[in-house]
């Protein structure tokens, strides 16, 4: 009786240890086009609204689907301000909300309010990226830093995290590691001195790879 109770319970250990964990993730088109208010209409992929918009670009950007702008409302020319996200033409933007944000980086703020960031790519986590400062120590350090490009100064790499259901800004390496520590996802080997926002870019297209049908 004792080996046959030892033998089922390690046919159910070895079928559980078997099964890979599913995780939530999004693709890009998964949203219907659309104005989100909050960020539970975006984890619902429910708009608030379907109020027509078009765009104006917010830096020097001349793609169809430029990074950084500001929607308007087509019916009055009004901007668009308050919402979290817009869905246009296939692409998510994004602009920060602290009560969204996880609680280690509610001390920053978007240097440009209402301009909404697009979705640079999907899968387990969406990530975008956004000019971001201090709202404590003041932006002199982000500048001299921003000049670098090194993931710790004026642009900063944003995930949505499905699982927690808020914001994470990437601030530096060791925040990223973190970050990867806590989704049980290998560490990234990295010098903070030498990893700039490109590496952390092509990190989050690695890891995002297996979760995107794109």
């Amino acid at each position: 009786m004792k080996l046959y109770i030892f033998v089922c319970i390690s046919f159910i250990f070895t079928i559980t240890n078997g099964q890979k964990k599913e995780y939530p993730s999004i693709q890009r088109g998964d949203f219907p086009e659309g104005i989100y208010m909050t960020l539970e209409d975006v984890l619902n992929k429910t708009p608030s609204s379907t109020t027509e918009l078009y765009f104006k670009t917010a830096l020097k950007d001349d793609s169809v689907n430029p990074e950084k702008v500001y929607f308007f409302d087509k019916t009055n020319d009004q901007k668009v301000r308050k919402p979290v996200a817009v869905s246009y033409k296939g692409e998510m933007y994004f602009q920060i909300y602290r009560k969204y944000t996880n609680k280690d980086d509610r001390g920053f703020n978007p240097n440009a309010y209402s301009r909404f960031c697009k979705v640079l790519n999907y899968g387990r986590f969406l990530y975008f990226e956004e000019n971001m400062s201090s709202a404590w120590a003041g932006g002199l350090l982000d500048v001299i830093n921003s000049r670098t490009k090194l993931i710790g100064g004026n642009t900063k790499g944003i995930v949505l995290d499905l699982e927690n259901k808020e914001f994470n800004l990437l601030q530096n390496c060791d925040d990223l590691n973190d970050f990867l520590f806590e989704h049980e996802i290998p560490s990234v080997p990295c010098d903070p001195s030498q990893y700039t926002i490109g590496d952390l870019r092509k990190e989050m297209d690695k890891i995002n790879k297996p979760y995107s049908n794109h």
